[in-house]
């Protein structure tokens, strides 16, 4: 994966949190229990995105700190 091909998530949370809300309240006949899941289902998905985001810009850091030159350069050089 190229670092500079990052995307941002296509969703705000606050339109996530409301798309949950709408999702609970558009289904009563749920009973507690799946609410409680579907509710720590979204909250271990943002969990994760916080999670792939901080090591998505860790990966980016650390490759910065690579060597700068070209791979054609490297092969020439260790030819």
């Amino acid at each position: 994966m190229n670092g500079s091909n990052i995307q941002s998530q296509p969703f705000k949370q606050e339109e996530l949190d409301s798309s949950v809300d709408k999702l609970l309240a558009g289904h009563p006949e749920w009973d507690e229990a799946a609410r409680e899941l579907i509710i720590q289902l979204h909250s271990d998905v943002q969990a994760l995105t916080a999670e792939n985001k901080r090591l998505r810009k860790a990966l980016l850091a650390q490759r910065a700190k690579g060597p700068k030159m070209s791979t054609k350069l490297r092969d020439a050089l260790y030819e």
